[in-house]
């Protein structure tokens, strides 16, 4: 496994941003960091699983997710069988904003980054699955059907997103009962307005005057379904955005600072430094997709 990997690794140029793949891995795998989400399901063997909350070990059925600018790495690796599933941020707002109907894909998926999720020994095996035809499909359509592209190029994402709903609700299956419902609609827009928008100088009275609630609702409905604030959120949002922006070119941080919403280089790099353990320049030397040598192979700290 690459210590770095970016969109055109996992999607291809101008590819649909959903895949996966299968794994064994016998050997540690470093801290790295992607530009999309990825979601790991344990099909057997056990790993030390490593990210900025701390570590747990990880055995079959249990499922993972890392969000962008995120780092995570295994150690201790034993025979581990992954299923990784790769899918870009940005369906999230956008044609899978229906993970937002269950609590537990909205934690995995849109929240810290903390929750994992447990399935069944059968869940598993249905999982890996559902995501072996994922790969098969984005495989087929990789290798180029040159006959009818244009209905390809609708049906392909059509059918990738039938795939990964198969597999999310599986997920939903693992929940839980009495887990919480369906994102309130104004948890749903607040989201929906702070991730279009991360550069704006959001406040928590703008955005319930936004969803037509009181600024206590709101942040008691995000506090339920998320389990954190909406500017708790968006700072979390922020650092994400950096560390992309971070390990994808050469942008100076007050520049990136500012595209996020600090305009202040020195206060944006405390608010990294205190999402993510490191300094923009220290994580930019770890993780950048750019870099060689063997920054992105030393443990994150």
């Amino acid at each position: 496994m690459p210590d770095r990997m970016r969109r055109q690794h996992v999607f291809g140029a101008g590819g649909y941003p959903i895949n996966s793949d299968r794994l064994m891995l016998t050997e540690p795998v470093p801290a790295h960091a992607h530009d999309f989400c990825e979601v790991a399901i344990i099909c057997g063997g056990r790993a030390d699983y490593r990210t900025r909350h701390g570590a747990r070990v990880l055995g079959i059925g249990d499922v993972v997710a890392v969000r962008p600018g995120r780092w995570h790495a295994y150690t201790a690796v034993a025979e581990l069988d992954v299923v990784n599933i790769y899918l870009g941020a940005e369906l999230l707002s956008t044609e899978l904003s229906w993970v937002l109907d269950d609590a537990t894909l909205t934690n995995l998926l849109i929240g810290s980054g903390d929750l994992s999720v447990r399935l069944t020994d059968a869940a598993t095996e249905r999982v890996a699955g559902w995501s072996a035809a994922l790969a098969e499909s984005r495989a087929r359509d990789s290798a180029g059907q040159e006959a009818d592209r244009g209905r390809i190029g609708v049906a392909v994402p059509l059918q990738l997103r039938s795939l990964l709903g198969a597999v999310l609700a599986e997920f939903v299956g693992s929940r839980p009962i009495g887990s919480p419902g369906p994102a309130p609609a104004a948890v749903r827009q607040s989201l929906a307005a702070m991730a279009e928008q991360p550069a704006h100088p959001w406040t928590i009275d703008e955005l319930a005057r936004r969803a037509g609630v009181s600024a206590s609702h709101l942040h008691h409905q995000f506090a339920a379904q998320l389990g954190t604030s909406p500017l708790q959120w968006l700072t979390q949002y922020r650092t994400e955005q950096m560390a992309v922006q971070l390990a994808a070119g050469s942008r100076t941080v007050a520049e990136i600072g500012r595209s996020v919403g600090w305009p202040d280089p020195n206060y944006a790099a405390r608010r990294f430094r205190a999402a993510h353990h490191l300094t923009p320049t220290a994580y930019r030397a770890r993780f950048s997709f750019e870099a060689g040598g063997d920054a992105a192979t030393q443990d994150a700290e």
